[in-house]
């Protein structure tokens, strides 16, 4: 009886989940937008954490040979130039809503050091924001394409027909999601995600007045000089911080995402690799590179 209970449950609740999906779909997604096609078989996904310093040390020549996405404030770094990137994917409206030093070196840059064909992959939403359209008329290199960020629950198999069609796609609590998603996309058969260290859990500081801190190191920051600041949600100090639970059920969405991810690449006939020097991510086969 409780199998049984549990099977109607979670048919019922696919089953709803796929019809509210497909009405925001039909209100929100924008219908005919294309990613750009792959250009051969492989391709890099570099997120920024602090063990992409060494791959990049020990492999630099083997990921110039090869197309390369990369994520968010990866423009602030001498690498940015040297690797050369053909797609740069943002995703957080942080990025050109908050207007920290960071962030307007990330623009800076773009616009200023891209000598080569960039497509720069935003949300479609975010497409007439004016720090992005600005980017696209003053550097003719940079090509803006829009992606649908519309998250589909329910039957998988309703979920990757829509995937397909780029009209949604998995939650992604994580840029790197979105990143992997959009590689699978454009037909990469195979795509390397490196820099994905994904170790926020041993970043953690919970105050003597209850207050979770964090920091965030990326491989161009001297993690000693990164300092504890308060978690607040969405980014934003009116929210308020974080509790514990909440920290862990984001995370705990983010690692399923990838599971989403992985499940979706099979399906398309691509493969993952997991080729970070240093992981907590499970979901993909580990390919040291």
């Amino acid at each position: 009886m409780e199998k049984s209970y549990k099977k109607f449950v979670s048919i019922s609740t696919q089953s709803l989940n796929s019809v509210l999906s497909t009405f925001k779909i039909l209100v929100q997604s924008r219908f005919g937008i294309k990613v750009p096609k792959a250009i051969g078989e492989k391709c890099f996904v570099i997120a920024n954490g602090p063990s992409l310093k060494h791959t990049i040390a020990n492999h630099a020549e083997l990921l110039k040979k090869n197309p390369l996405i990369c994520v968010n404030t990866f423009a602030v770094t001498d690498e940015f130039i040297k690797l050369k990137p053909m797609y740069y994917v943002m995703l957080d409206p942080f990025m050109w809503e908050i207007k920290n030093e960071t962030n307007l070196k990330t623009f800076k840059n773009l616009e200023e050091q891209t000598s080569w064909t960039l497509y720069l992959l935003i949300p479609k939403h975010a497409i007439n924001q004016t720090v992005c359209l600005d980017l696209q008329r003053k550097n003719k290199n940079i090509i803006l394409t829009p992606f649908n960020y519309t998250v589909f629950k329910g039957f998988p198999k309703i979920a990757h027909w829509f995937y397909q069609k780029n009209l949604a796609m998995p939650q992604s609590l994580n840029v790197t999601i979105t990143a992997l998603f959009l590689g699978i996309n454009m037909g990469y058969k195979k795509v390397h995600l490196i820099g994905a260290d994904h170790t926020w859990h041993e970043h953690l500081h919970m105050s003597e007045n209850n207050v979770l801190h964090t920091k965030v190191p990326h491989f161009y920051e001297n993690e000693m000089e990164i300092k504890y600041v308060p978690f607040y949600k969405s980014g934003k100090p009116e929210l308020g911080t974080q509790k514990a639970h909440e920290f862990f059920d984001i995370w705990s969405r983010t690692f399923y995402g990838y599971m989403l991810i992985n499940d979706y690449a099979n399906t398309q006939n691509c493969t993952v690799f997991n080729s970070s020097e240093v992981s907590f991510i499970d979901a993909f086969k580990r390919f040291p590179l």
